[in-house]
């Protein structure tokens, strides 16, 4: 199974998208309540180990299409949905229930880099994409 999988399968549990339609890996419908999980460019590697293994990072992004007006409960809703996924990563890593990752990697933490923000909204101001940027650390074996 690839890393971007696994972390897929790992934020489909999240009970915060429970109303959320479908997730997605990079690629984001234009309907509402939808999802989805983006690698992003990055340094993979963060230590190398004389043994040849080594500590490495997965970045990417979660991303929601989300409902959107000049209401501000509503947009204060949509920035608040991204504060509590943040924080349930957080609960995630420290109780130590993090993705299951193939054979040789064993995943360290999840967790959110930047706070979520507001990234585009659609031409009839009726949704907006939102994203936060998380990064998944694990140890990789030596590869033999």
């Amino acid at each position: 199974m690839t890393i971007i999988e696994s972390v897929k399968n790992y934020i489909s549990k999240c009970p915060l998208l429970c109303d959320f339609k479908r997730l997605c890996v990079d690629f984001l419908s234009e309907d509402t309540e939808t999802y989805s999980i983006e690698e992003t460019p990055s340094e993979t590697i963060l230590r190398a180990y004389v043994d040849g293994s080594s500590e490495r990072q997965f970045v990417f992004v979660f991303a929601a299409r989300l409902f959107y007006s000049e209401e501000v409960r509503n947009n204060i809703e949509n920035s608040g949905f991204y504060e509590e996924f943040a924080e349930w990563l957080e609960e995630q890593t420290e109780a130590d229930n993090l993705p299951t990752l193939e054979a040789g990697k064993t995943a360290t933490k999840i967790e959110a880099m930047s706070s979520g923000y507001l990234f585009d909204i659609s031409g009839d101001l009726t949704n907006a994409r939102y994203q936060i940027q998380c990064r998944l650390i694990y140890d990789q074996e030596k590869r033999s």
